[in-house]
């Protein structure tokens, strides 16, 4: 045989062979797990690490890096990342059932590291609180006024607010309670001070009656950590408000 021809039908031959290694690797393909096991098994573990606890709420804090949903348990104040409650509809005191899970979460400017953090699932009220309740009872908005050499802004101005409420709603002042049972304008001023080195916000609410207001509750409001103390005028002090 012409030694041409046999070279050539060697080629062919082998080329044959290669060309069905070839085809013989794509037709078994390793088997993926499919997408909806994979989803069952990621709920299976996040059903297992949720918790399911009654708890008081006690304020939404945005001013992180993530968003933060603080309710207390006993003693306890617990943070959990929100993602969930983008109501923002519970006001401080209410009391509300809580679920959650524990996951972790990034730390910023740390090389992306991992940090343990509770997530928010889900969030059900189950009564109104004080300040829910004094809304209702109440039935206005509150006034106030702050001097011009402040620079406040508009999310700090929220947040007096929100606290002069929570005073409000729990007040044993008889003045401001009438003021409040009556329906009555109220309205606070807001000014800065430092007492004793540590800085504050100091609060003056007055009733707004027939002869003009007149501050009837002197309140201290610590800038580090918004706790709310009474001023005693004829002793100079102040004392924590609870």
């Amino acid at each position: 045989m012409n030694k041409g021809i046999i070279l050539i039908t060697m080629l062919t031959l082998y080329g044959l062979s290669a060309c069905r290694s070839k085809t013989g690797k794509q037709q078994n393909p390793s088997k993926p797990i499919p997408a909806s096991e994979n989803r069952v098994d990621d709920q299976k573990k996040t059903e297992q690490h949720k918790h399911v606890e009654k708890m008081t709420f006690i304020k939404y804090n945005d001013d992180g890096d993530y968003f933060q949903f603080l309710a207390r348990k006993g003693d306890s104040t617990l943070s959990f990342i929100n993602e969930t409650d983008t109501n923002r509809n519970l006001n401080r005191g209410d009391q509300i059932q809580i679920t959650w899970r524990d996951g972790t979460a990034t730390i910023p400017g740390d090389k992306d590291a991992k940090m343990p953090a509770q997530l928010l699932v889900s969030v059900e009220k189950i009564s109104d609180g004080p300040v829910s309740a004094f809304r209702i009872k109440y039935g206005r908005k509150l006034k106030y006024t702050w001097s011009t050499d402040e620079n406040y802004l508009s999310s700090y101005l929220d947040k007096i607010y929100l606290l002069i409420e929570y005073y409000l709603s729990r007040t044993k002042n008889p003045l401001l309670q009438a003021a409040i049972k009556h329906r009555e304008e109220l309205t606070y001023s807001i000014e800065s001070t430092e007492r004793h080195s540590r800085n504050y916000n100091v609060i003056g609410i007055a009733p707004v009656g027939s002869n003009g207001s007149q501050i009837v509750q002197w309140l201290y409001i610590a800038i580090e950590d918004n706790r709310i103390f009474e001023y005693d005028l004829p002793e100079d002090r102040l004392m924590a408000f609870y």
